[in-house]
């Protein structure tokens, strides 16, 4: 059922043109497609947008769990059975994804896995899109509620956190060759600059200073059995901006560090350091990122399999991601240490977001605070430490649980 694997970046000679990437989301519910035109009048819509968003609320100030590691558990199931599963004969009825959704009803997503759709832009003639296998794509409260257009709003999808994404790649016509980026490092190449981005981080004021903080504390660290790192982007891209690509390392770097101080701290006297594992989730991993990161014990997981390794004995590290991390493991988990954007009040937020991008609210950005949120890092952490001025990390905090 799975689509041809595009092949590895710097793994082949055909590598003339850079490929973008973009997303389709296609769903059906009640046995008729939905997201694909609107059945009720723009009135209709306006009235119901008006109810959901009311209920929406009430669902989240009631507690109900818009995330749930048993839902993400049965998604990945249903995807893997479908990826294995033959491929159905032409005019055969497509596979069906579900999801639950927060007012008790099921949501149902087509499987497109290997269907090909048309390449619009003229320069790209010669190319085509296939879909390849889907993956998850999560939804803040803020914007399963966001109503300032109208066409975008469906009042079925509005129900459903946890929805289905598919990525569309290119592939050549002629050859049936998958385009890659060109500009992607080699593993030698990416080794090297990840091992002076590790050394720079290690010899920063930052990161001596989180070390200094951390294994001089005075109250006991909880027990980490390991670290989960969501969003922290591909490394194998190669752009102009240096800047970037060393934010990028430097957040691979903080892993490293939070594991071996961690680690030392657990050390029993007369026995060796215990194993802390260490994981990422980005679906802008390349094969070559999986390669360097596995070489220093960091292991790349697909999606939502991130999600399910967070537990109590977790770090969750996150910055600036573009799907709402926080609000995900408000939901799942109480980890033990949590190094992400700082959480700020409802006010406070709101002026942050009018300052980065004036006129717009939380509902506009990808990884929004929220009521629940705000509690659980009043509730179970101590006062969070300012994680210093590094640009890689931005306005972010370390937040460690009570015990």
């Amino acid at each position: 059922m799975a689509t041809p694997a595009p092949p590895a970046a710097g793994n082949t000679a055909y590598q003339t043109r850079s490929a973008p990437f973009f997303e389709i989301s296609c769903y059906v519910s009640r046995g008729k497609c939905v997201g694909t035109g609107r059945s009720l009048m723009e009135t209709e819509l306006m009235q119901a947008r008006d109810e959901v968003k009311k209920r929406i609320h009430e669902l989240y100030e009631q507690g109900v769990p818009f995330f749930s590691k048993k839902v993400f558990q049965h998604a990945l199931e249903q995807i893997e059975h479908c990826r294995n599963a033959p491929t159905p004969p032409n005019g055969a009825k497509a596979p069906i994804i579900s999801m639950p959704t927060v007012d008790g009803r099921v949501v149902e997503y087509v499987l497109e896995t290997g269907s090909v759709k048309p390449y619009h832009p003229d320069e790209w003639k010669d190319t085509e899109f296939v879909v390849g296998d889907p993956y998850l794509d999560y939804r803040a409260v803020q914007h399963l509620t966001r109503s300032d257009d109208i066409d975008l709003f469906d009042p079925d999808a509005a129900y459903s956190p946890t929805q289905l994404l598919y990525p569309l790649l290119v592939r050549d016509k002629a050859t049936g060759e998958f385009l890659v980026p060109s500009d992607c490092a080699s593993v030698a190449n990416l080794r090297e600059a990840f091992a002076a981005g590790v050394k720079s981080w290690e010899d920063s004021e930052d990161c001596k200073d989180l070390r200094s903080l951390l294994e001089t504390r005075d109250r006991r660290l909880p027990k980490v059995s390991k670290i989960v790192a969501f969003a922290c982007s591909t490394m194998a891209v190669v752009t102009d901006d240096e800047a970037r690509r060393s934010r990028i390392i430097h957040q691979h770097a903080l892993m490293l560090t939070l594991r071996d101080i961690f680690s030392r701290q657990q050390q029993q006297p007369g026995e060796g350091a215990p194993e802390i594992k260490c994981f990422a989730q980005d679906p802008s991993y390349t094969e070559t990122d999986a390669a360097v990161l596995q070489e220093t014990g960091i292991t790349v997981l697909g999606d939502p399999r991130g999600f399910l390794e967070v537990d109590d004995e977790s770090i969750v590290i996150s910055f600036s991601p573009n799907i709402p991390v926080r609000q995900v493991i408000a939901d799942i988990a109480r980890p033990a240490v949590l190094a992400w954007n700082h959480v700020k009040s409802e006010p406070e937020e709101a002026a942050f977001c009018n300052c980065m991008w004036p006129g717009h609210g939380p509902e506009h950005f990808c990884d929004p605070g929220s009521s629940r949120l705000r509690d659980m890092v009043r509730d179970y952490y101590h006062e969070p430490v300012r994680l210093g001025p590094e640009k890689a990390f931005g306005e972010a905090s370390v937040y460690i649980r009570r015990e």
